[in-house]
C-alpha cells in the first residue's frame, strides 16, 4: 500500500509526503497528454491513511487550480468512479453532467475528461491520471493503449520508491536494533565484569596469603573458581564482539602483519591452558619475512580462538600443531588437533553463531559457541576464509586463508597494499552509519 515516509510529520505539516518526489512522475503525465493531445491533465495518488486521492502534479493547470481539485474517495464523482470500477471513466461534456463536477469544470476550464484507474499487480489502489479537453471529447480507442503505458510508467515508478522506502526504514529500524543491542551488551557487560573483578580479586588474596597458607583441598577449589570466573569474562567478550559484528560496528586495519609475531602471541597465551590439561603445544618455525594482509589484532584473536578450542577439544596427551605456510599469493595458518574429530553431518554447521556438537560436550569444554562464527567473520573481513576438515577419531583441522603481502614489495604487495585501502575505506563507511 502507498502510504506517507513518515504519516506523524505529515499530519503536522498538513502536507503529504510520498516516497519519490512527485515532479519526477510529471514527464510520465505530459506523455499521456502529448499522446491525445489533451489541454490539461492532473495526476492523483492514493493516500491509504485518508482513503481518498490526492492531486500531486498538473500540467496546464497553476498551483490555486491543482488545489482546487481536492480530495476524491472511492466511487464519489468521476475519479472516484474509476477507483470503484477499476475502469477508465470518459466524461464528454462535464458541464452539463451534474455528476462530473460541472462547478470544478468550469473553474478549470475543461469539458470533456478522461480519467486512467492506476492500480498495482496486487490490486491495490496507486491513483489516477486525469486528461481534460477545453471541447467536449474523449480519446480515440487506438491511443487508449498508449495511454495505458504511460500510466503503467507512473505505477512502476511509485511501487519502485514504496519498496525503496520501506527498505530503507527497514534498515533503519535494524539498525537502531543494532546499536540498542551493543549498548545493552556493554553495559551488561559492565555490571558484570565489576563483580567477576572482584571475586578475581579475592581469589588472588586468597592464594597470596601465607599467614592461613591453603590446603590442596582448598587449592583446587580456588583454581576451578579462578577457571570458572575466566569462563565468564570470555563469553561475555565474545557476546560483545559478536553483537558488534552483527550490528556492522567493527572496523578493519588492513596492514602488512608479521605471521611470525602472530603465532608467537597465540603460543604465549594459549601455552598455560595446554600445561594445565595436559596437551602438548607444538609451534612450527614461519618462513622468514612472511608477512600477510590483515587486521594484527583480529588475526592474533583468530589465531588465539583456533588454538585455545584445538586444546580444549583435545584429551590429556594429545597434540595441537599451529604452523605457516605460504603458497603463491596466499598463507595459510593450519591449526591441528589430536582430537575426537567432528562428524561429516556437522561440519557444515560448526561456524554458525551458538552452535555446540552437543549438550555433552558444551558442559564438558564450556564457552559460548561463539568463537568460530567470530574467527569465520574476522577472517572474511580481512579478504581471508576460514575452512576446517576432519575425520571422526583423526583430530581436525582449521585452515585460516589470508592475502600476503610480497617480500619484494613488488606488484603483488601493491595490489594487496590496494584491497587494503578499499577494504579499510569500506570499514569505516560501514562503521559511520
Amino acid at each position: 500500500m502507498l502510504v506517507p515516509f513518515d504519516e506523524q510529520a505529515c499530519m503536522e505539516s498538513s502536507q503529504h509526503c510520498w516516497p519519490l518526489a512527485t515532479e519526477d512522475l510529471k514527464p510520465a503525465l505530459e506523455l499521456a497528454l502529448e499522446i491525445v493531445r489533451g489541454d490539461m491533465g492532473v495526476l492523483m495518488l492514493h493516500d491509504d491513511a485518508l482513503g481518498a486521492l490526492l492531486p500531486v502534479v498538473s500540467v496546464g493547470l497553476n498551483a490555486a487550480q491543482l488545489d482546487a481539485i481536492g480530495s476524491h474517495r472511492s466511487g464519489v464523482g468521476p475519479f472516484g468512479r474509476a477507483l470503484a470500477t477499476h475502469h477508465r471513466v470518459t466524461v464528454r461534456d462535464a458541464w452539463s453532467d451534474k455528476n462530473a463536477m460541472p462547478d470544478l469544470a468550469h473553474r478549470l476550464g475543461y469539458r470533456g475528461i478522461v480519467i486512467v484507474p492506476l492500480f498495482g499487480g496486487d490490486g491495490h489502489a496507486v491513483g489516477a491520471i486525469g486528461v481534460m479537453f477545453r471541447h467536449g471529447r474523449g480519446t480515440h480507442r487506438r491511443l487508449n493503449r498508449l495511454v495505458d503505458r504511460a500510466a503503467q510508467l507512473v505505477v512502476s515508478a511509485v511501487i519502485q520508491a514504496q519498496k525503496r522506502s520501506m527498505a530503507d526504514r527497514a534498515r533503519d529500524a535494524a539498525e537502531q536494533i543494532g546499536r540498542a543491542k551493543v549498548q545493552f551488551l556493554a553495559r551488561m557487560s559492565h555490571e558484570l565484569r565489576t563483580p567477576l573483578q572482584s571475586i578475581a580479586g579475592y581469589l588472588d588474596l586468597l592464594c597470596v596469603d601465607k599467614s592461613e597458607p591453603l590446603t590442596p583441598t582448598q587449592t583446587r577449589h580456588i583454581e576451578r573458581m579462578r577457571a570458572s570466573e575466566q569462563v565468564l569474562v570470555h563469553v561475555i567478550n565474545d557476546l560483545i564482539t559478536f553483537s558488534q559484528l552483527e550490528s556492522g560496528h567493527v572496523a578493519y586495519h588492513l596492514a602488512a602483519t608479521s605471521a611470525h609475531e602472530a603465532l608467537a602471541v597465540a603460543e604465549a597465551v594459549v601455552i598455560p591452558l595446554a600445561i594445565d590439561r595436559g596437551v602438548q603445544l607444538d609451534v612450527a618455525p614461519v618462513p622468514k619475512g612472511t608477512l600477510v594482509n590483515g587486521d594484527a589484532d583480529k588475526l592474533k584473536q583468530v589465531l588465539v580462538n583456533l588454538t585455545a578450542n584445538a586444546v580444549k577439544f583435545t584429551q590429556r596427551g594429545g597434540r595441537v600443531t599451529l604452523q605457516c605456510r605460504r603458497e603463491s599469493d596466499a598463507v595459510y595458518f593450519d591449526v591441528a588437533d589430536t582430537g575426537p574429530g567432528i562428524p561429516s553431518d556437522k561440519l557444515a554447521g560448526i561456524f554458525e553463531p551458538y552452535v555446540q556438537l552437543g549438550a555433552a560436550m558444551l558442559d564438558h569444554y564450556g564457552g559460548s559457541g561463539l568463537g568460530l562464527a567470530i574467527s569465520r567473520d574476522f577472517a572474511a573481513g580481512m579478504h581471508g576464509e576460514l575452512t576446517v576438515r576432519s575425520a571422526v577419531g583423526k583430530g581436525s583441522v582449521f585452515t585460516l586463508r589470508l592475502p600476503c603481502v610480497a617480500d619484494d614489495g613488488g606488484p603483488g604487495a601493491g595490489a594487496t597494499r590496494a584491497l587494503a585501502s578499499a577494504a579499510v575505506a569500506t570499514s569505516a563507511e560501514g562503521a559511520s552509519q
